[in-house]
């Protein structure tokens, strides 16, 4: 496992991977940061496959952006630019939290380019349109999205006590989990770092941005997608991010055409590379096999 850099034209972002052979990019979420996935990173990587975890834009001081490039088309096109730089003509994606709502959208924009999809502890987002039926509960889930929206006022609640409400999320989201202290220090760290976190954000802020060209592009490729690609959703039955009927009873297979499975776990929540390493492991194993 080493530290390299990646680029997408001129912007640098560092990496974590390892191994060689068929590529396979792992996207982080928040608040998390790359190292999340590198102990399966590691196992995977034993198997044949070059992997890779970029730093998502904005989570380091060198990729900083105006907010207004923070949306999910333009964290396709980072995607699009690290494959580039790599002469990778198709890459697998793994993606967890907001790297598994951006590889959603790639595999929707670019099917040609991907061979397979793991999305980690998130639905498709269209979802959202039943889950009042479905998951009236999600309302309460998704309340940190309406805080997030405010500036300012968001930035100083997350940097309170400590970033205490880091520590908060990862307990609400993974009920039960005591989460790796030095991970947790290690994302606090680095949120204190200027502008950071307000790029963080920035993700959040932008979901519903129908004032810009990318901003309305990112809404198409969120909540009206259909993905050409061979996808597998693995969540947990007690994530406290996304409740478990969005998985369930909204994720059609019709909305994957090339290839589709969803599993539950027991006893695990969104956290759930962490809480089931070795099955979420075998499990991403197995689908890449399938799909080389």
């Amino acid at each position: 496992m080493h530290h390299s850099e990646i680029r997408n034209s001129s912007t640098v972002f560092t990496t974590l991977e390892t191994g060689s052979g068929d590529p396979v990019l792992f996207l982080h979420g928040f608040p998390d940061n790359h190292k999340t996935f590198s102990p399966i990173m590691e196992s995977i990587a034993k198997k044949g496959y070059h992997c890779v975890a970029p730093v998502m834009r904005g989570y380091e001081p060198s990729t900083i952006s105006h907010a207004n490039k923070l949306h999910v088309v333009d964290l396709v096109n980072d995607v699009l630019g690290w494959m580039d730089d790599r002469r990778w003509d198709t890459v697998h994606l793994v993606g967890h939290n907001w790297g598994a709502i951006i590889a959603y959208a790639a595999g929707m924009y670019y099917p040609n380019r991907f061979q397979s999809i793991t999305s980690l502890g998130v639905p498709l987002l269209k979802t959202f349109q039943d889950s009042f039926f479905w998951a009236p509960l999600q309302t309460f889930h998704s309340w940190y999205v309406a805080l997030f929206q405010i500036p300012y006022i968001a930035e100083l609640t997350i940097r309170s006590n400590q970033f205490a409400l880091v520590d908060f999320l990862w307990k609400d989201w993974s009920p039960g989990f005591t989460p790796n202290q030095d991970h947790l220090a290690e994302i606090k760290s680095n949120f204190q770092n200027p502008g950071i976190l307000s790029s963080a954000l920035a993700y959040y802020r932008n979901l519903n941005d129908l004032f810009t060209e990318s901003g309305r592009e990112s809404i198409v490729g969120i909540f009206d997608t259909h993905i050409t690609v061979p996808t597998q959703v693995l969540y947990g039955l007690n994530d406290g991010c996304f409740h478990k009927n969005l998985f369930e009873h909204l994720l059609d297979e019709s909305d994957f055409p090339r290839g589709f499975r969803k599993i539950g776990f027991d006893h695990a929540g969104h956290f759930l590379h962490w809480e089931k390493r070795e099955e979420v492991t075998k499990l991403i194993l197995e689908w890449l096999e399938k799909n080389r």
